[in-house]
């Protein structure tokens, strides 16, 4: 890098920046800041106590720890065309799986399920979008306009969709809600230079924005924008749902990643334990090269520890209910799972049983069991098998599972 030259450079970029920047803008950031207070092991208490209670918040992998579990794909005709979209229904304590509805339409592959609807995202380039209400029982209610080509549903509640249609640092944050009875909107406020919302934690998101000495957004200038990058932070908050305003930050990172002359780096926020966060920092020192996977853990007195966790597979997020219970690895679809405690030692490392298609762990169930991908099931669209058994049998490498049964 030539010091000399981009110095002027970052200074012209910046005042140009300052200059347009509007004044709400700035107002947003300097709120934001001042209040965002430091993490203490005061202020480190249990999420849920800290701001008023809207609704019971639903992070995108919520279904995975229920008692039922919908899984959309699409159908195809005799000649390998679209043809419509299936949604089936495992049912988990009967150990069944059934046909749930079917629609024309080709849906996203993830439905948003509540305490008492099912809902559906088409996702057409030709034709109108919509969300697709469903009540339990597979009957559709009602249809909203949607379009996921422009937004993305980011976090959800029974009533309403959190979406954001903006992301920092190349352009502005910008967000809204949506409510899933009415179709109405209203402005969800969050700051500016927002980069993503990672998930739910209790009632509060868990929210990523750069902090930076230069406003959002940042110019698309390769040059100039990876200095300003190279001297900014990843902060990750607490964020009031309701309003959109950080409630508490939990940790930062540097931007561009603590691994010094690295081709790529990327963080990720995997989940929350009680009162301590997790986060998984990848990042490959060549393009020839694997990535490489660290796992942190910031406690609940704010000090941010590396568990010791090095690994060039890539290390995922088990959970109950939103709560995270263990980390694991596995190599391919049909290799070793890898499971390590939330100290980073190695629980187990499991081998599939023969015959396999795959074979990995999904999320915790509310029982305490485990619930499982065993394959997929080529006669009905290719739909994941999903089975079920005990978590010390899996860590053991017992094959006592229980697999949904297709019905109907």
């Amino acid at each position: 890098m030539k010091t000399n030259k981009l110095i002027p450079l970052i200074l012209t970029a910046a005042l140009a920046l300052s200059a347009c920047a509007s004044a709400a803008d700035s107002a947003t950031i300097a709120a934001s800041a001042a209040e965002t207070p430091e993490s203490t092991a005061e202020s480190a208490i249990e999420p849920g106590t800290e701001a008023v209670e809207t609704d019971t918040l639903y992070g995108l992998n919520y279904s995975y720890s229920q008692s039922v579990v919908y899984e959309d794909l699409p159908t195809l005709d005799d000649e390998w065309n679209f043809a419509g979209t299936n949604v089936y229904k495992n049912d988990l304590n009967a150990g069944q799986v059934s046909l749930f509805y079917s629609c024309d339409d080709w849906c996203l592959a993830d439905p948003y399920v509540t305490s008492d609807a099912v809902y559906l995202l088409t996702y057409n380039r030709d034709r109108d979008n919509k969300i697709i209400a469903l009540s339990p029982d597979g009957t559709k209610t009602h249809e909203i306009p949607f379009d996921p080509y422009a937004s993305t549903v980011v976090l959800y509640s029974d009533r309403y969709f959190y979406c954001m249609d903006g992301y920092a640092p190349y352009d502005t944050a910008s967000g809204f809600r949506l409510d899933l009875q009415t179709g109405e909107t209203a402005p969800w406020n969050l700051p500016v230079e927002t980069i993503s919302v990672a998930n739910a934690a209790g009632d509060f998101a868990v929210t990523e924005r750069i902090v930076s000495d230069y406003p959002v957004p940042f110019p698309r200038d390769e040059e100039i924008s990876d200095a300003l990058l190279q001297n900014s932070l990843r902060e990750y908050d607490l964020t009031d749902i309701a309003t959109g305003k950080p409630a508490r930050k939990i940790t930062e990172f540097p931007y561009k990643g603590t691994a010094e002359g690295a081709v790529f780096a990327a963080y990720a926020y995997l989940g929350k334990a009680g009162n301590d966060f997790y986060f998984r920092f990848e990042h490959a020192m060549s393009s020839e090269e694997r990535s490489v996977t660290n796992v942190f853990r910031v406690r609940s007195d704010s000090i941010q520890e590396d568990l010791g966790i090095s690994s060039d597979l890539f290390v995922q997020a088990l959970r109950q209910n939103g709560e995270l219970r263990w980390l694991f690895s596995r190599d391919g679809s049909q290799g070793t799972v890898t499971v390590y405690d939330l100290h980073g030692a190695v629980l187990a490392q499991v081998t599939p049983p023969d015959g396999m298609q795959v074979y990995y762990p999904v999320s915790m169930l509310d029982d305490g069991r485990l619930l499982l991908v065993i394959g997929y099931d080529e006669e009905h669209d290719n739909r994941s098998r999903y089975a079920v058994m005990n978590a010390d049998a899996f860590l053991n490498g017992s094959t006592e599972y229980t697999e949904m049964e297709f019905v109907g």
